[in-house]
């Protein structure tokens, strides 16, 4: 009974913020019954290697560049853009990645989403940051 309170809270936290979106997954009675404690937990078939909390820390030191403040990134916005490239691996990392830009970067207030692809050329990282927007769909 537990877990199935958890998992409310949790649905109702996303609700809340607006976060349904991110990696909710259809419940379908099999997992309905691992939640109630009924049935083994399965294996996960993806897992992330970053977390939303993850991504937030390495990409707060970018928010100056972000919002046009400053004309380059600093050192540590690189550091943190340079670990979220090589935790980076996968289609899905992309996708959850961009998913997690997609709910971090309005927290910061305005943001020009063309200064993320330019984290890739001035912290001379090989990796393609996309100019995440609210209406971007991070599943392609």
């Amino acid at each position: 009974m537990c877990a199935s309170i958890k998992f409310l809270a949790m649905l109702i936290f996303l609700i809340a913020f607006g976060i349904t979106r991110v990696s909710i997954v259809f419940a379908n009675r099999d997992s309905i019954e691992t939640l109630l404690g009924k049935k083994a937990s399965p294996s996960p078939s993806y897992v992330a290697l970053f977390s939303w909390s993850d991504v937030r820390a390495y990409i707060a030191p970018c928010k100056g560049f972000f919002i046009g403040m400053a004309p380059d990134p600093s050192p540590s916005c690189c550091a943190g853009a340079k670990t979220l490239a090589e935790l980076t691996k996968t289609k899905r990392d992309e996708q959850e990645l961009c998913t997690w830009l997609k709910v971090i970067l309005p927290l910061h207030g305005d943001y020009d989403p063309l200064r993320l692809p330019l984290l890739g050329e001035k912290c001379h990282i090989n990796f393609y940051f996309p100019p995440v927007t609210s209406d971007i769909n991070c599943s392609k």
